[in-house]
């Protein structure tokens, strides 16, 4: 399991190579308060929604032959959860698009390469948790533009997607196999 958290947070990132919330991610602009809370409340849908369209898929749908319905099925019960949660969780915190296009795409991506229930919820969960980190590297970054930067030079949306090519080249071209081999037990 920890070969799955590990790939799907450093080595494939859903942003950085499943395209999940590039933009938003760049352009995210948020308080780190209603982020975090934002954060609970996508992981909290998306691993439900995840486990529960996981176990309909595997109990109804493959069954009767009607594997192409999981898309709809999962859209449906995210609604269902999103809305659960936004009445539990949410009192006074406006809804964004974040809170559904990101989620949803994580859980599309956790049921389609999980090989269980398990590793199904944790690839969902991975993948919001990967959206977050960005939103932090980019805040990061464009708090360090805004501080050297002057009126004539490349705006801070450029620099930003500048630095997710840079990001995106290091982490392709870095030879990660000695560490896979050192998360599979091999290298002992």
């Amino acid at each position: 399991m920890v070969q799955v958290i590990v790939y799907y947070l450093l080595s494939a990132s859903a942003v950085l190579f499943y395209g999940i919330g590039i933009n938003k991610s760049v352009s995210h602009a948020g308080a780190f308060s209603e982020s975090a809370l934002t954060c609970v409340k996508s992981l909290f849908a998306a691993s439900s929604t995840t486990a529960v369209s996981y176990l309909l898929n595997s109990w109804l749908l493959i069954p009767t032959q009607l594997c192409e319905l999981f898309p709809f099925i999962a859209t449906l019960l995210f609604i269902l959860f999103t809305t659960l949660t936004e009445i539990f969780v949410g009192v006074g915190v406006r809804q964004s698009p974040v809170e559904f296009s990101i989620p949803l795409l994580s859980v599309f991506l956790g049921l389609n390469e999980g090989i269980g229930i398990g590793s199904a919820v944790v690839i969902s969960c991975i993948c919001i948790i990967s959206f977050y980190c960005m939103v932090i590297i980019f805040s990061c970054v464009r708090e360090r533009i805004n501080f050297y930067s002057n009126e004539g030079g490349l705006k801070t949306y450029c620099v930003l997607l500048l630095c997710l090519a840079v990001l995106m080249t290091a982490i392709c071209g870095i030879n990660i196999s000695w560490f896979n081999l050192y998360l599979g037990g091999g290298a002992k």
